[in-house]
């Protein structure tokens, strides 16, 4: 059973438990695995987390939140269930039918680190669950905020949740040639990673896995046709949702 909240203004909109019937995989997805592997032992270094890991296992509830931007919200595919952390909540569900899967999305446009922390006590914390994915980043990138301004704020948050004994995934950048062109993201990687190995926090390193997608081929991020670029998007981010499940379920 799974079910994708995603919010209306600043809380959660959708509210109920769907089947998998009423979230299908897109078309593009029948096969998906075979078409967008992971470089070869992506993830494999990175921490492990056992609380979640162990529920699925076991069938129990697993609530899991996730905090971004757009991107988290599935904005270029159309809409909210075509987004990551629905398609994420699919694929566990179809994985683990007997573990009660529940995936909110509290995903804001343009959200900074800054604005994400100070929502975690208020929002995220109430909820009790057993892990966040927090994607960020981007927004300090794009804007140049202070490298240790981002770090602080990212490390403050995974205090206060590791305090509430809330696992966490960081989740980094996308990846464009166009973008990456103009913009210097490898400070804010670079940040990320520190605060990962320092409190041994995982990190979905999505800007390397879209990189590789792009230079292997499997992914033509470039395209500039609007109608191409939204089937893009919804390619992505069910690609996306299956290598964070494979992420979070490795041995």
């Amino acid at each position: 059973m799974i079910a994708s909240l995603a919010p209306r203004g600043w809380m959660v909109a959708l509210v109920a438990t769907v089947s998998l019937a009423l979230l299908p995989a897109p078309r593009a997805g029948r096969g998906q695995e075979a078409s967008c592997p992971p470089p070869g032992g992506f993830g494999a270094s990175e921490a492990s987390l056992p609380k979640t890991a162990k529920a699925l296992a076991r069938g129990s509830d697993v609530l899991i939140v996730t905090l971004g931007g757009s991107s988290t919200l599935g904005t270029a595919a159309g809409g909210v269930d075509l987004s990551w952390p629905s398609r994420l909540a699919v694929v566990l569900a179809g994985r683990f039918p007997s573990a009660r899967v529940k995936v909110v999305n509290l995903a804001t446009p343009r959200q900074t680190a800054r604005e994400a922390a100070g929502r975690l006590a208020r929002e995220v914390l109430p909820l009790k669950p057993k892990l966040l994915i927090w994607e960020t980043g981007t927004v300090e990138a794009v804007r140049g905020t202070d490298v240790d301004e981002f770090r602080e704020m990212v490390q403050g948050g995974v205090d206060e949740l590791h305090a509430a004994g809330i696992e966490v995934v960081l989740m980094s950048a996308q990846f464009s040639r166009d973008t990456d062109a103009m913009i210097n993201f490898e400070p804010y990687l670079g940040a990320l990673r520190e605060v990962a190995d320092v409190n041994q926090v995982t990190v979905f390193d999505r800007y390397g896995l879209m990189r590789h997608w792009a230079e292997s081929g499997v992914l033509d991020l470039r395209t500039k046709d609007s109608d191409k670029r939204r089937l893009l998007a919804t390619r992505l981010y069910d690609c996306l949702g299956r290598a964070m499940a494979a992420l979070l379920t490795r041995p």
